[in-house]
């Protein structure tokens, strides 16, 4: 009896469980997402971030079309031939 009483009770607050998070997980997602887009809102008003202003004003213009490389890793001299090929074994087809 005291393991059934105690599954009842197990289903029951599961059940409970689901249908609250059911309406309430959708009501906190809408009212955050809601938050999330009046301050996204309130700084586009406002003229955007000023971190992204300040690193936009600070990097150079350069002109279109130019590409500017700023790192080229050393490469190795390249050993093409016999020498670092590894070793060759000569055969005869078998018929």
């Amino acid at each position: 009896m005291g393991f059934l009483k105690f599954l009842l009770i197990t289903i029951l607050v599961l059940w409970l469980l689901r249908i609250v998070m059911a309406t309430l997980f959708p009501w906190i997602l809408r009212r955050f997402a809601r938050k999330m887009q009046e301050e996204a809102m309130k700084g586009f008003q406002q003229g955007g971030d000023p971190q992204f202003r300040q690193t936009q004003r600070d990097r150079p213009k350069k002109a279109e079309g130019k590409i500017r490389i700023d790192y080229i890793p050393p490469q190795q001299a390249s050993q093409n031939g016999p020498s670092s090929a590894g070793e060759f074994v000569d055969f005869e087809e078998v018929k």
